[in-house]
C-alpha cells in the first residue's frame, strides 16, 4: 500500500500538532482547511478524529483535503457550533485554534463535558491570549505546556490545558506571558516582545486620553516586567 504523503504544516500548526498526545482521538475545532487534523492522522500521531466548524465552506475544504490524503474514513467532518456536535467520550484531545481568546473560552465553557481531567485542550488564540489564560485558571483549568512559534512574521503561542477544579487568579505578568516567561527560545522571546508592545500601546492610549499616572501604576509595572523578560 502506498504511504500517505504528509500535509505540510507551517510553524504555527506544527506547534499545535506537537501538543496533541500520541494515540489520542482528536477534535479540531475551527478546522479551516483541515491540514492539521490531516497531518495528525496521516503521520500516525492520532488514529482518527473530527474536523469541526460552524461554517460549511471550511468543512468542504477540509473534506477535500482529507480525501486527497485518503483519510475520509478516519476523520469525520462535523458542522456545529464549537463542540456542540461532539459527545462525551468521543475524543481525548481537543484543538481550538484560529480565533480569539474570548471565543475559545466560550467554546470550552459551553461544553458540558469539558471539565474532565483526562481531557487535554490544545489552544491557540489569535488575539487576547491574556484573557484566555485568566479565564482558564479562573475556570479551574491549568496550563501544562506552552510552545511559541513564528509564522509569517507573527509570533503565536500554543497551549495545552487540563481541568483540575482548582480556580485561581493569576498575575497580570503570567496572564500575558504564561509558561513562555520561562522559555528562552527565539520564538518565545518574539511572543513576549509582542506582548510588551501591546501593553505599551494600551499604556500610550490611556496616557493620551488623560488618565493620571497614579492610575496607570499597575500597567506601567506590567510593561516593565514584560520588557525585562525579553532579550530582543
Amino acid at each position: 500500500m502506498e504511504q500517505l504523503q504528509l500535509p505540510r504544516l507551517d510553524p504555527r500548526l506544527e506547534a499545535l500538532a506537537q501538543l496533541v498526545r500520541p494515540g489520542a482521538r482528536c477534535a479540531d475545532v475551527g478546522c479551516d482547511h483541515g491540514h492539521l487534523i490531516a497531518w495528525l492522522c496521516a503521520s500516525g500521531r492520532v488514529p482518527g478524529g473530527y474536523a469541526c466548524d460552524i461554517n460549511s465552506k471550511p468543512l468542504e475544504k477540509a473534506a477535500f483535503a482529507l480525501s486527497q490524503y485518503g483519510l475520509t474514513g478516519r476523520v469525520k467532518t462535523v458542522l456545529c457550533d464549537g463542540l456542540a456536535g461532539i459527545g462525551p467520550g468521543q475524543v481525548e484531545d481537543v484543538v481550538i485554534a484560529g480565533m480569539g481568546g474570548d471565543l475559545i473560552w466560550q467554546i470550552i465553557a459551553a461544553c458540558p463535558w469539558s471539565r474532565d481531567p483526562a481531557l487535554r485542550f490544545v489552544l491557540q488564540p489569535m488575539t487576547k491570549g491574556h484573557r484566555l489564560r485568566q479565564a482558564l485558571y479562573a475556570g479551574g483549568f491549568t496550563l501544562l505546556q506552552e510552545r511559541a512559534a513564528v509564522a509569517g512574521g507573527f509570533a503565536y503561542t500554543a497551549m495545552q490545558a487540563a481541568y483540575t477544579g482548582q480556580r485561581r487568579e493569576i498575575s497580570p505578568l503570567f496572564a500575558w506571558g504564561g509558561l513562555l516567561l520561562e522559555d528562552p527560545s527565539p520564538a518565545a522571546q518574539a511572543y513576549l516582545a509582542r506582548a510588551a508592545h501591546l501593553v505599551g500601546e494600551r499604556l500610550a492610549g490611556l496616557r493620551q486620553a488623560g488618565r493620571p499616572e497614579a492610575q496607570l501604576a499597575g500597567l506601567i509595572a506590567l510593561h516593565e516586567q514584560l520588557k525585562g523578560r525579553c532579550t530582543q
